[in-house]
């Protein structure tokens, strides 16, 4: 199975677009260059057929077979435990922010999972590893901003960690809290003690998006000076 897979990357790599991700990933040196909607396309047919064979066999030989597996896991039909047992497998595997986004992305499991999902990201909060904590954090804006704002809030609050791809997710994760409750947010970073590079850029990043106003930015603005 995994070699037909191959055959099909490989029939639509994009030299162009390998070297536009490759620029964006840096260190990361087997990208084929397969377009994002392609591999979605194969995702769902992998997801529809044997994809326990998929899993068994993948050997990760390509950054698309990677991308493959965070896609396919989140489009079958599996409960909640089937994911956590396989996520405790792939999270390992987490080699760059294109696959660890992808991941928690595709994981719409988590909406109808909220306290599990907690549960189980708790110890990867401490993790040494750079994308075991991006994932906390990108999961967490991507599932719990609205639903449970005082975690993630908390969870901000409690990083401390100078790798480069952690502190970007807890980053961008404190600019969506702007958007989300800009007063509440801006309350807490007055209030509580906040990593400065982590502080710095969310303010920078919330002020660089739309969904903030004018007058929004402008606070934000003075704070960072």
């Amino acid at each position: 199975m995994i070699e037909e897979i191959k055959k099909e990357l490989f029939k639509n790599k994009d030299e162009k677009y390998q070297k536009f991700s490759s620029s964006l990933l840096p260190n990361i040196e087997n990208v084929l260059g397969v377009r994002f909607p392609i591999l979605k396309k194969i995702a769902k047919k992998i997801a529809k057929n044997d994809y326990e064979l998929f899993f068994r066999e993948n050997d990760d030989e390509f950054l698309e077979l990677t991308l493959l597996e965070a896609m396919v896991l989140g489009l079958i039909d599996k409960d909640f435990n089937y994911i956590k047992n396989h996520l405790k497998f792939f999270i390992k595997k987490i080699h760059c922010w294109s696959v660890c986004d992808t991941l928690c992305s595709n994981l719409k499991i988590v909406k109808e999972h909220k306290n599990e999902t907690k549960e189980f990201i708790e110890k990867y909060f401490n993790s040494k590893n750079e994308y075991e904590i991006r994932f906390c954090y990108v999961i967490l804006l991507n599932y719990f901003i609205e639903s449970d704002f005082d975690y993630v809030i908390e969870k901000i609050e409690f990083f401390n960690n100078e790798l480069y791809y952690a502190k970007m997710a807890a980053a961008w994760c404190l600019s969506y809290c702007f958007m989300y409750d800009f007063n509440k947010t801006l309350k807490v970073i007055k209030n509580k003690k906040i990593h400065p590079w982590v502080l710095k850029k969310g303010i920078l990043k919330a002020r660089e998006s739309f969904r903030l106003s004018k007058e929004q930015k402008e606070i934000l603005k003075i704070i960072s000076l």
